[in-house]
């Protein structure tokens, strides 16, 4: 199956007191590198970055947004449009608790009708991101663009989408867990 991977970087980090996400440290690691050592099954892991300058020493395939400032949807239409490959597994930077496990399971989720893939919680919460999306959707998004929506629960909602219960599943919801200010991010220190 043609499928690579995605990690969203491209954000402003602000309520990280301007620390860029990616490079924070977690077990000894960047969250970049914790993430893409995630990644490794796949041929091609790009990385979508709003200057590409800034992220010049990561030794992966690096794409600019095409549409600015809109968000992880941005992103994910941008890798779309560029990659060969009919799917994508997006991720961002800032979930460093993703395993190659839970990857590996949603790639053998995809079946051939859906255009995303993704999961919700017992409390039917959906995390659009660590979910699989298709090349299908490619005008589903400009259409959304056009229209100012930059949501990707309206996305998800607006294609044929592969709901999966993490509930049904050996996974935790708190894998998924992004990581936005200092203080979960201290609490994520506190853990480890």
């Amino acid at each position: 199956m043609e499928i690579s991977a995605l990690v969203l970087v491209g954000g402003k980090s602000r309520r990280m007191n301007g620390n860029n996400k990616a490079f924070l440290k977690f077990e000894n690691k960047s969250f970049i590198e914790k993430i893409t050592d995630q990644l490794t099954e796949f041929h091609n892991i790009y990385i979508s970055v709003d200057d590409k300058e800034k992220y010049k020493n990561l030794n992966f395939i690096l794409l600019k947004d095409i549409c600015k400032d809109i968000g992880p949807i941005g992103g994910i239409y941008s890798a779309l449009k560029a990659i060969d490959e009919k799917y994508i597994f997006v991720t961002a930077c800032d979930m460093p608790k993703i395993t190659k496990e839970f990857v590996q399971f949603m790639c053998n989720s995809i079946i051939e009708d859906a255009q995303c893939v993704v999961t919700q919680d017992e409390d039917g919460r959906i995390y659009p991101l660590g979910g699989i999306y298709s090349k299908d959707i490619i005008y589903i998004i400009e259409d959304m663009i056009k229209q100012k929506d930059y949501k990707l629960l309206n996305l998800i909602k607006r294609a044929k989408s592969k709901i999966i219960c993490l509930s049904d599943t050996k996974f935790n919801k708190d894998i998924l867990d992004n990581i936005n200010n200092l203080e979960e991010y201290n609490k994520l220190e506190i853990k480890k």
